[in-house]
């Protein structure tokens, strides 16, 4: 897990290639001016996945990615995002369709995600985007990195 303030996002540069391109991207592209949808970057090795989602208050699931690290970014409202260690419940075995496996975990850490910070998940790294901050369910826009490793 990263978490840290955009204007702060060249000190990760060097872990790798991909992650670079997409660092780099971060930084010089207004991603509000973005219309909804994906965006590719370089192919599937970066690229962009712009939405609108409804945070909850009452989330379970963790998700995993073993393919791609999650570049995770507020754009409009806030959002708390959760990270853990591993699964305590497998509720979603992984599959390689989708990159995507789902579970349940005891929380280890919360990041406060609101314009001007991101997170970046790692792969393998259980998190869960989306849950309501301070428990305030609000609609927020957001960017969504998806970068190979």
């Amino acid at each position: 897990m990263i978490y840290d303030k955009l204007e702060n996002a060249q000190r990760y540069m060097g872990m790798s290639r991909n992650l670079d391109r997409a660092l780099r991207y971060m930084m010089e592209t207004d991603l509000a001016g973005l219309e909804d949808g994906r965006h590719e970057v370089d192919g599937d090795k970066v690229f962009v996945n712009i939405m609108h989602a409804d945070t909850k208050a009452d989330k379970m699931e963790y998700e995993v990615h073993e393919e791609y690290y999650d570049i995770q970014i507020d754009l409009s409202g806030r959002e708390d995002i959760l990270f853990a260690q591993e699964f305590q419940e497998v509720t979603k075995p992984y599959s390689g369709d989708g990159d995507i496996g789902m579970g349940i975990c005891s929380c280890k850490a919360v990041c406060h995600l609101e314009p001007g910070r991101f997170a970046v998940c790692m792969p393998t790294e259980p998190h869960m985007p989306g849950v309501a901050a301070e428990g305030r369910e609000e609609r927020i826009r957001k960017a969504v990195i998806k970068v190979r490793r």
